[in-house]
């Protein structure tokens, strides 16, 4: 697979109001996105509107020459004190051309700008924490 996740644990975005627009009932991360959009444009990336898909949101990222897909989802730890209390998985994609995906080139790097930016905004922000990469 072509791609890299981060991890963290916040209460900041919902997990616990299901939408009337939601193709699922687990399709949160329209919050998320849309706070992440927000920080990735004041950094001078070119950010297109999220997405809902069947499992929750993607956000389209071009950074410089490359593109991306920023797949957004979460889960609820169920705690009663805060019901928006869970863990959230970003998977970050990078788009190739076919030509790349046959000579099995151009894949996303853990060096890539994007992955950085990432774990910089998330890290930056107090509610959010255990920031953490899956390699």
């Amino acid at each position: 697979m072509n791609a890299l996740q981060i991890r963290c644990r916040t209460a900041r975005f919902n997990l616990s109001k299901v939408g009337r627009h939601f193709i699922n009932p687990c399709c949160f991360g329209e919050d998320f996105a849309d706070w992440l959009r927000t920080k990735l444009v004041e950094r001078k990336v070119q950010v297109r509107l999220p997405y809902q898909e069947d499992w929750g949101w993607e956000l389209p990222v071009i950074d410089g020459s490359e593109k991306y897909y920023l797949c957004m989802s979460g889960n609820a730890d169920d705690a009663k004190n805060s019901q928006d209390q869970g863990e959230w998985n970003i998977i970050i994609e990078k788009k190739r051309s076919i030509a790349k995906r046959l000579r099995g080139s151009g894949g996303i790097s853990v060096n890539d700008k994007i992955v950085r930016t990432l774990e910089e905004i998330l890290c930056a922000e107090p509610t959010i924490q255990d920031v953490r990469r899956l390699d």
